[in-house]
């Protein structure tokens, strides 16, 4: 069971990920054509087309941290949520449980792994939204 949650998680996740790397498809492309425009002047000097590509990429390079944060602090939610049902199975069975037991809390904690797994899908659609909006007003 938990494997089935951790499997539509990464399904979830990744779904957002290609849509937001969609929204950003035209930054990258700008930055890659600025990067190659630094690259092509034979003018410049090395460190001096390394600047400009520096320069080429920083709002990229920011947008891709916003979305390395947003999405790490999710996912801390989401290992917070199943490390809470891990301790309450833990402090509810004791220090010998029985089999029976064991096998009581075992569905116990597939139920609160199943609500920590819905909770974190059904908050990436907000979140999809939010990223895309400040991507948009931040960093284009």
């Amino acid at each position: 069971m938990v494997e089935e949650q951790q499997k539509r998680v990464e399904e979830h996740t990744n779904r957002m990920l290609e849509e937001i790397d969609k929204s950003m498809r035209k930054m990258k492309g700008g930055a890659y054509r600025c990067a190659a425009d630094c690259c092509d002047n034979e003018t410049y000097t090395i460190q001096k087309v390394q600047k400009c590509v520096q320069s080429c990429n920083s709002s990229l390079d920011q947008a891709q941290d916003y979305i390395r944060d947003e999405i790490e602090r999710v996912q801390n939610r989401l290992q917070r949520c199943v490390m809470d049902c891990s301790d309450r199975i833990k402090d509810a069975a004791g220090p010998n449980p029985s089999q029976r037991d064991l096998e009581k809390y075992s569905d116990q904690f597939d139920k609160c792994i199943t609500k920590c797994a819905d909770n974190y899908c059904n908050m990436l659609p907000n979140l999809e939204k939010t990223m895309k909006n400040v991507l948009t007003e931040k960093f284009h």
